[in-house]
């Protein structure tokens, strides 16, 4: 299906999800951060924990299922680990608040772990990872998720996506951001396909009763799952990130995380954050001289035929940031049409377009 695209710019999109949540009633502050890292997804060219998402968050605060101004508790804090009870924030927030607690706690003991349990979705990991490498330490952030996938073998979402991302500081570059979900394919590239009326590759997903799929709705909505990236590995990292930011964080995990789309429940979800001091371990200069050679093994390997680069994880999201910077981000009209009843029924102003 055809749809025409508006074009709007990471400028406007970024004030427009600011308005929405303080027309909503969140705190400006609040407010402010969230649209701050909510920005991220889209300007990195995720736009499937972006834009698309907007609509499920504001039926999610008018319905009071996500607290608009939370009271965040730390709880079992010690030098190098706490643990936040987010008070059903928006996670966007709540999460930066925790990972500045990792990082401070990490500048004096070396290395730290805050766990946050009673959180909501937070948006891309490698947002906050990369908030980590900018203090010049190595960051690790993880969270859990409504269930997706089955356990190899089953025909029953269990665990969530469940996505991780580690950061890595360079000197005088970005950080190396790995961010990564554990299918093949993103619950959002679902989410894209069903909303423009396109059907997905085999091999993507599968419906109701564990068999392949190529329709979006069967997989996602009809009560399929994704298939996990290299079978059991894809499914095992599932498990070990919902047992650091469900199980251990004491949030919700498995089956009993809600989705965004269920607003009859809060979603619970959780998550494990950890901060490494480089220089507690090594003088920074040495870590950066030895990072740079190894990377430049990496990117000076011989090419196979065909191949004219060879990127590090995070790059190819690096050069999009920048091209979406100056041309901004497009969306479908059927969205845009969406997002102009919200900003209407909630008087807000919305985004310049072209």
């Amino acid at each position: 299906m055809n749809q025409s695209k508006v074009t709007i710019s990471l400028y406007e999109l970024e004030n427009f999800y600011n308005a929405i949540f303080t027309k909503l009633g969140v705190p400006e502050e609040i407010a402010a951060i969230s649209a701050k890292n909510f920005i991220y997804a889209d300007s990195k060219g995720a736009d499937t924990h972006g834009v698309l998402r907007l609509p499920l968050y504001v039926q999610r605060l008018q319905k009071g299922l996500v607290e608009k101004n939370p009271n965040l508790k730390w709880e079992l804090e010690t030098d190098n680990s706490a643990v936040l009870d987010a008070g059903n924030g928006l996670g966007f927030y709540t999460t930066q608040m925790a990972v500045e607690k990792a990082v401070e706690k990490a500048k004096g003991n070396g290395i730290s772990m805050v766990t946050i349990y009673n959180n909501n979705h937070f948006g891309a990991a490698g947002c906050y990872a990369k908030m980590i490498a900018e203090e010049n330490m190595i960051g690790f952030v993880t969270t859990n998720g409504a269930p997706l996938i089955a356990p190899v073998g089953g025909a029953e979402r269990i665990l969530g996506n469940n996505p991780f991302s580690f950061a890595v500081p360079r000197k005088n570059h970005e950080p190396v951001v790995f961010d990564m979900a554990n299918s093949i394919v993103s619950a959002g590239k679902l989410m894209v396909a069903h909303h423009q009326g396109e059907s997905i590759p085999e091999g993507w997903a599968l419906d109701e009763n564990g068999e392949p799929t190529t329709d979006p709705y069967r997989a996602y909505n009809g009560g399929g799952s994704l298939v996990p990236i290299a079978e059991h590995k894809g499914f095992g990292l599932s498990l070990m990130m919902d047992i650091l930011s469900g199980v251990l964080s004491g949030a919700n995990f498995g089956k009993n995380v809600s989705g965004l789309a269920n607003y009859e429940k809060i979603t619970g979800n959780g998550n494990a954050i950890i901060a490494i001091n480089i220089e507690k371990l090594m003088p920074e200069e040495r870590f950066f001289e030895r990072l740079e050679s190894l990377l430049h093994m990496v990117v000076g390997a011989k090419k196979a035929p065909g191949t004219e680069r060879i990127y590090l994880p995070g790059e190819r999201g690096q050069q999009v940031q920048e091209k979406n910077r100056q041309t901004g981000i497009s969306i479908n009209s059927k969205l845009h049409e969406e997002l102009q009843e919200i900003a209407s029924s909630l008087e807000a102003p919305l985004y310049k377009f072209s």
